[in-house]
């Protein structure tokens, strides 16, 4: 199921319109996503009874620890969660260990695997549960947004400045969240779009994909806007060239490999969700021949300013010129 649902489904086991699952394989690139759908999870055990029934482990041994705390029956309260943090993918002797567990469960125990990096990714377990906390789509991150806006001390939000929010943060709630914290503190009742250009700060891969959306658009303006914008934040003029020759490269990757997942091209690529995300989007303005051009035109102006034929500043400006024009 995707994070979305699992609210959902806790509520309707809790109704008994269906059972909940043995085990649950909580996994995602969102951090913020993981560690609510953990929290949502460890919600199952009432307050007063957390000491008894609500147990963590996260060293070597954490998988057979937990399987032992696990087959108990919880003390005094209805349910007994055990929660492991599984850093790496686990071992084959673990995941015998556990399908051995899910062959004659308690029903009273829920074991969650909170997975970390790509510890969750292609884990099967037969009755078990997986929980996607991937990057959500758009419609999904806005209504996280007016939830957490809702939370005190609450804050109303506009459209506008919502979208702008997801823009600048890649699509992280992670950041979103941290972002949000210190918006609610700075405006006294609504976060206006202004409030969010003023206060959050793009995200570096975001502004390299919005000039790299400029230019497919040959919208010099904006293009040059951005740079701008580069040069007044004080970043070296090489590492944006540097950025932008990566960019492109991976864009041309993107365009030559659009029959794999976001996850699959994330991971050929060594790029998060987010990245991916926006990595797609910039590279769909773009035909295979137009970015090999401008990855190879890129190549070449690198070189000339480390050899010295060319000041980083002048090639920079150059580039985008170039880049426009191709």
């Amino acid at each position: 199921m995707k994070y979305g649902e699992l609210a959902k489904h806790l509520n309707d086991a809790a109704a008994g319109l269906t059972d909940l699952a043995p085990l649950y394989i909580v996994w995602g690139a969102d951090d913020y996503l993981r560690a609510n759908a953990v929290r949502l999870l460890s919600s199952l055990v009432e307050e007063d009874f957390a000491t008894f029934n609500f147990s963590r482990f996260s060293d070597e041994n954490a998988v057979q620890d937990a399987l032992e705390v696990v087959n108990t029956y919880p003390v005094f309260g209805q349910y007994r969660v055990v929660v492991v943090k599984a850093s790496q993918k686990l071992a084959d002797a673990d995941k015998e260990s556990i399908k051995n567990y899910l062959q004659s469960p308690l029903s009273s125990s829920v074991f969650v695997l909170d997975c970390e990096g790509d510890a969750g990714t292609g884990l099967k377990l037969k009755g078990a549960q997986s929980v996607d906390c991937s990057l959500l789509e758009a419609g999904e991150l806005a209504n996280e947004i007016r939830l957490i806006c809702k939370q005190s001390p609450e804050r109303s939000i506009d459209t506008a400045a919502a979208n702008e929010l997801i823009e600048r943060t890649a699509r992280s709630m992670s950041r979103i969240s941290s972002e949000l914290v210190k918006l609610k503190a700075y405006c006294e009742d609504c976060i206006t779009y202004k409030d969010v250009c003023d206060m959050v700060a793009p995200d570096l891969d975001f502004r390299i994909f919005e000039l790299a959306g400029a230019v497919s658009e040959k919208n010099a303006d904006r293009a040059f806007k951005i740079l701008d914008a580069f040069r007044v934040s004080g970043i070296r003029s090489m590492s944006i060239l540097n950025l932008l020759y990566d960019r492109y490269r991976k864009m041309l990757h993107a365009e030559l490999h659009k029959g794999l997942s976001n996850d699959e091209l994330g991971k050929l690529l060594d790029m998060k969700g987010g990245a991916v995300y926006y990595l797609r989007k910039a590279s769909s303005g773009y035909s295979q021949v137009r970015l090999k051009r401008s990855v190879d035109y890129l190549h070449g102006l690198q070189y000339d300013v480390l050899r010295g034929k060319r000041a980083e500043n002048s090639a920079l400006q150059q580039a985008v010129i170039e880049l426009l024009s191709l």
